[in-house]
């Protein structure tokens, strides 16, 4: 059996030893490599960093856009509810300070109108104004002094208690005829109204 010793040199690994120039070289490569992987990174952020910063940008566009559309809806709604609170005000100081008149009909003056039976007195003529606050009578009569007794007599029933007749107007008979007429309303404003 042979033996071999490993140990000597001619079986020993060789070491390669690199020349300064191929050093240099892979130095320069390496350094050329690693500049243009930083490039390219801070290229690539840069164009990372432009794209977020537009969709930020139109975030915030679309943000106040929302808002701003949101503000027109807050306030076409703010207009709508006072509208609305302006009709019920309306309405409600309406019902609060308006008297109805006669909320019960008429029924209980023309009863009275009826009742209120004096010979040679008849009405011509009569109406309800207001709601029946303002009344206005037309009438004919054989003789002047009974007018007086019918216009008392008219006051003292229901509905006419309290009632005062500011507009009297009595017209002579004319040639031809014996009837005298006259005219009562309870309110001087209302006379135009009824000529």
């Amino acid at each position: 059996m042979e033996q071999v010793n490993f140990y000597q040199a001619q079986f020993k690994p060789k070491r390669i030893i690199l020349a300064a120039r191929q050093l240099f070289l892979l130095t320069i490569l390496a350094i050329i490599i690693f500049t243009l992987l930083g490039l390219y990174s801070a290229k690539k952020n840069s164009t990372l960093e432009s794209h977020i910063a537009s969709q930020q940008q139109s975030g915030i566009i679309e943000q106040q856009t929302k808002v701003v559309n949101d503000q027109a809806l807050l306030k076409a709604n703010l207009l709508k509810l006072e509208q609305q609170l302006s009709t019920k005000q309306i309405l409600l100081d309406y019902l609060t300070k308006q008297s109805f008149g006669n909320q019960h009909g008429f029924t209980d003056n023309l009863v009275h109108l009826s009742k209120k039976n004096i010979n040679g007195v008849w009405l011509t003529d009569f109406s309800f104004i207001n709601g029946g606050q303002h009344i206005a009578l037309h009438g004919s009569a054989l003789k002047s002094s009974q007018i007086p007794l019918y216009i008392d007599g008219l006051a003292e029933s229901g509905p006419f208690q309290g009632k005062h007749f500011s507009v009297f107007s009595l017209e002579s008979p004319e040639a031809n005829s014996d009837l005298y007429t006259f005219k009562l309303r309870t309110d001087q404003s209302n006379a135009e109204l009824l000529q």
